[in-house]
C-alpha cells in the first residue's frame, strides 16, 4: 500500500493538463529565435540529437520503418479494443486506454517540440554556406542556369551509364555518406552539428515511392532515412538533404539549398554530379517558358534522356497515396510555420544563383 500522502496526488485529468502546459510550454520557447538557436539548435536539441544518432547507428536497420509498421498495426489493434470495450460497455476501462493514448501524444509532442519544432525557428543557413544576398533578376537566372547546363553537359560527357542511360554510381551508399560527411565537416560546424550522419537505406523503399517520398528525417531517433527507389542521379542530393536535417537544418527549403551547395563543391563527380542535375532542373523551371526551352535544347541528349527516365520512374507511382501523402506533408510543414507548405522545397532559386555568381568570382 503506497502511503497516504502520495495517494491521489493528481487526478488523470490534471497529469494531462500539467503534460499539456509543459508541451505548450515548450513550443512557446522553440519560436522564439534567439532560444531557438542558442538554446535547443545549438545545446540541448544537438546533444540530444547526438546520443540518439549514436544509439541508433549501431542498428544496421531503420528505427523509423520498425516504429511506422508498429504503430500501423498498434493503431489497428488499439481500435478494436476500444470497439470491443465500447460493446462490452467497459468504460473503466476505456477511460483508462484514452488517458494512456492522450499521455504517449502529450509526450511525443514534447519530445518533437525539444527534438525538432525549435529548428524551424533557426537563423537563416545561407550565412553558414557562405552565400551572400544577392537582387534577384530574370536575367541572373537566366545566366545562372546556362552555366549550370554548360558543367553539367561538360560534366555528363565523363560519366559512365547503364543500357538506359543512367549513370552509374561511383561510389556505394556508405562511401557516398562518408564524403558528404566530410562535406559538411568544412563547413561552419557552429551552425551545423559537429558529429557524422549514418544515413540508412529503407528497406521499404518502394512504398516509400507510392507515398511520393524519397527520404526522410525521424528526429525521435536522429535517424537519416533515404530510399533506394530513385533515379541514380538523385541518391547524393537527397542523402545530403535527409543529413541536412540531421545536421539541425529543418526548413526543407534550407535542406535543399545546403544539397545543392554540398553536392556542386563536391570533387566527386558522381555527386557533382547529382548536384548540377538538380541545380538545373530548378532553375530552368523558374524560368519563363521560352527561355526554359532554349536552355532544355542546349542539355546533352544523354542528360535529356536521364531526365525523362526520372520522370518516367516517378509517374509510375502517381496515385491517391501519393496526393493523400503530399496533401499531409503540406499541413504539417504549414503547421511548423513553413507558410508556403511544400512550396518552399522550391524556394532555392535565389541561392543557387548566388552560389553560381561565388563560383564565378573565386
Amino acid at each position: 500500500m503506497r502511503p497516504l500522502f502520495l495517494q491521489n496526488r493528481f487526478t488523470r485529468l490534471q497529469k494531462l493538463l500539467l503534460l499539456a502546459i509543459a508541451a505548450a510550454a515548450v513550443y512557446l520557447a522553440a519560436n522564439v529565435p534567439y532560444l531557438a538557436e542558442y538554446f535547443f539548435a545549438r545545446g540541448l536539441t544537438r546533444a540530444l540529437s547526438f546520443f540518439l544518432g549514436k544509439i541508433s547507428a549501431l542498428l544496421p536497420f531503420s528505427l523509423y520503418e520498425l516504429t511506422a509498421f508498429s504503430l500501423i498495426l498498434g493503431g489497428a489493434a488499439l481500435l478494436v479494443g476500444i470497439i470491443v470495450l465500447l460493446r462490452r460497455k467497459s468504460f473503466c476501462r476505456l477511460r483508462l486506454w484514452l488517458y494512456r493514448l492522450g499521455v504517449a501524444a502529450l509526450s511525443v509532442l514534447i519530445a518533437f517540440g525539444v527534438l525538432y519544432a525549435p529548428l524551424y525557428n533557426r537563423l537563416p543557413v545561407q550565412s553558414a554556406l557562405g552565400l551572400e544576398e544577392t537582387v534577384l533578376t530574370e536575367e541572373k537566372v537566366y545566366e545562372a542556369a546556362l552555366g549550370y547546363v554548360e558543367a553539367l553537359n561538360a560534366l555528363s560527357a565523363r560519366m559512365e551509364r547503364d543500357s538506359e542511360g543512367n549513370i552509374l554510381p561511383s561510389l556505394t551508399f556508405s562511401e557516398t555518406a562518408e564524403q558528404l560527411n566530410a562535406a559538411f565537416s568544412a563547413q561552419d560546424v557552429s551552425y551545423f552539428a559537429f558529429y557524422d550522419v549514418s544515413p540508412k537505406p529503407v528497406a521499404f523503399s518502394v512504398l516509400l515511392s507510392y507515398l511520393g517520398i524519397t527520404g526522410i528525417y525521424f528526429p525521435f531517433y536522429a535517424e537519416a532515412n533515404v530510399s533506394t527507389d530513385v533515379p541514380p542521379y538523385t541518391l547524393p542530393v537527397t542523402m545530403a538533404h535527409e543529413m541536412a536535417h540531421a545536421k539541425g537544418v529543418s526548413q526543407e527549403g534550407e535542406a535543399n539549398v545546403v544539397a545543392y551547395v554540398l553536392c556542386i563543391c563536391s570533387e566527386n563527380d558522381y555527386i557533382r554530379y547529382s548536384g548540377l542535375m538538380s541545380a538545373a532542373a530548378s532553375l530552368i523551371n523558374a524560368l519563363p517558358q521560352e527561355q526554359a526551352e532554349e536552355l532544355s535544347s542546349l542539355l546533352a541528349e544523354e542528360v535529356r534522356r536521364e531526365y525523362r527516365n526520372a520522370s518516367e520512374h516517378y509517374a509510375r507511382y502517381e496515385g491517391w497515396m501519393d496526393t493523400v501523402s503530399s496533401f499531409f506533408n503540406d499541413l504539417f510543414l504549414k503547421a511548423n510555420g513553413v507558410m508556403g507548405g511544400t512550396r518552399s522545397y522550391s524556394d532555392t532559386v535565389r541561392s543557387l544563383v548566388s552560389l553560381w555568381e561565388k563560383l564565378q568570382s573565386s
